[in-house]
């Protein structure tokens, strides 16, 4: 009888698992492109990139990944760290900044000749963080929120690489890491004008109608929170493990 062989274990996506030298040396994507994590002396290229995407950027996390502090967190829950034990100190210390920082996810795609050309920021959700807060008694429910949702805040391609499936590569890295990481929701928002809603329903978003919701805090608070988009917005989210 064949022996039978191992199987090596997979991240919940189906892809092989990221790694934390994996997020920093990059994984493939199309054309020969690699993604992975901004490197500190990227983090002007990424704020000009990221601009051309998004008109309202915070600048809080570019400053921390110049510092070498964005995402650091979130990298070393790749390579097995409980991410709840920084994030309770950080809160008894006051300090939610730092940690909002450290837990963000900055990615840039690098062409075959070292060029950047492509960029996505995701973060912990402020308004979904200041909604629970101001239930009474639900102050852990809202570093919960840290741990399990995120927000896509911009992804960027540059213009000449444009159709060559770099932003869709950005995305599944970006998803890949955050259900790696026990991640339940990640969402984002994009100007109504620009109807990309076919876009991010391809890369398997769901893209709300105008005026519709979604409940973030029944699954973490048993309180429902309805978050949706603002004026001249679209929303478009994905829970892991629900087919849309």
């Amino acid at each position: 009888m064949a022996k039978k062989t191992k199987k090596r274990p997979g991240s919940s996506t189906g892809l092989v698992r990221v790694t934390k030298q994996k997020a920093i040396d990059g994984l493939p994507g199309p054309d020969g492109v690699r993604i992975r994590y901004a490197l500190p002396e990227e983090a002007d290229k990424v704020t000009s990139l990221l601009k051309t995407a998004v008109g309202d950027l915070e600048t809080g996390h570019l400053e921390a990944l110049a510092e070498g502090q964005c995402g650091m967190w979130l990298l070393e829950g790749l390579s097995g760290a409980r991410l709840v034990e920084p994030l309770v100190r950080a809160a008894a210390a006051d300090d939610m900044k730092s940690a909002a920082a450290a837990m963000s996810l900055p990615l840039v795609a690098q062409d075959r000749d070292g060029h950047l050309v492509g960029a996505l920021l995701a973060v912990p959700s402020g308004a979904v963080i200041s909604t629970i807060t101001q239930l009474p008694g639900h102050e852990q429910h809202a570093l919960l929120s840290i741990l399990k949702y995120a927000k896509i805040k911009a992804v960027a391609v540059r213009e000449d690489a444009h159709g060559r499936g770099i932003g869709a590569a950005l995305l599944k890295r970006c998803v890949q890491v955050y259900w790696q990481l026990d991640y339940m929701l990640l969402f984002g928002g994009f100007e109504a004008a620009r109807d990309l809603g076919p876009y991010y329903t391809r890369q398997g978003f769901t893209v709300l109608r105008p005026g519709q919701t979604i409940d973030v805090g029944t699954l973490l608070a048993g309180v429902p929170i309805q978050l949706g988009a603002g004026p001249g917005e679209t929303l478009f989210h994905r829970w892991r493990g629900r087919v849309r």
